[in-house]
């Protein structure tokens, strides 16, 4: 197989798991409370061939999806809730984001 063919195949699987519904998962519905997974998704590949005396070619790939967070919403409550007690710049904005919406939806209340 020729290794263009090989990068597309490959390229457009791993396209496949990094689509958007891989990080931010299904919602699901309990009572009043929405609550909605979030992951983070890493992605690695190697292409490589050789076109002497015939072709050869090769391919590797791999994805990791971890689940990080849930984002739970209930009314006008938003709160994101990490998995782990991480303390990377990430889990950081994440401990932000509910303050900011809410004071996002007050002002927009207020106007």
């Amino acid at each position: 197989m020729a290794i263009e063919k090989i990068a597309d195949t490959l390229l457009e699987k791993l396209r496949f798991i990094t689509q958007a519904d891989t990080v931010i998962g299904k919602a699901i519905q309990a009572g009043d409370t929405t609550i909605v997974p979030v992951s983070r998704v890493s992605v690695g590949f190697g292409i490589g061939g050789h076109q002497n005396k015939g072709e050869t070619s090769a391919s590797g790939g791999g994805a990791t999806v971890e689940p990080v967070a849930f984002l739970v919403i209930n009314g006008e409550d938003v709160r994101i809730m990490p998995i782990s007690k991480d303390t990377t710049l990430m889990t950081k904005i994440m401990d932000i984001v509910p303050d900011v919406v809410g004071k996002i939806a007050k002002k927009k209340k207020a106007d």
